[in-house]
């Protein structure tokens, strides 16, 4: 009986996963299409960084940067900030999408981000359903 409790909370936790991981790429594909043409896209240069955990943590750190950038000829700088990848510093460039109606604000979906979230969510069901744990 022990062990069919255990795998039952074992199959709940990946279809629990599962659905926030679907919900996850869900939200940010949605965003993804209605944001798609009213963004442009353009090189920048990291201005600043900030990071939640101190920079030593390497693990279940993220950085995240004001960029400043150039859209005809006017040089804006974000007003909020994007996740970039950790082993970029202050000064070096980044591709930007930016909001063409105010290209002060940049947009931080990603097509890659959506396509694992939608892998982990068919890993942990598929997982799921046939019992592979």
């Amino acid at each position: 009986m022990k062990g069919n409790k255990n795998m039952n909370s074992d199959t709940i936790f990946l279809y629990v996963i599962a659905a926030a991981a679907l919900c996850f790429g869900l939200i940010n594909c949605i965003q993804f299409l209605l944001t798609r043409n009213k963004a442009a896209q353009t090189t920048g240069t990291i201005i600043s960084i900030k990071m939640p955990n101190p920079e030593t943590a390497k693990a279940r750190n993220s950085k995240w940067a004001k960029v400043s950038y150039t859209v005809d000829g006017k040089t804006y700088q974000s007003e909020n900030r994007v996740q970039v990848p950790m082993a970029l510093q202050v000064g070096s460039t980044v591709k930007v999408r930016y909001d063409k109606l105010n290209p002060g604000k940049l947009y931080s979906f990603s097509l890659l981000r959506i396509v694992i979230s939608f892998l982990i969510a068919a890993v942990c069901i598929f997982t799921a359903v046939f019992k592979l744990f």
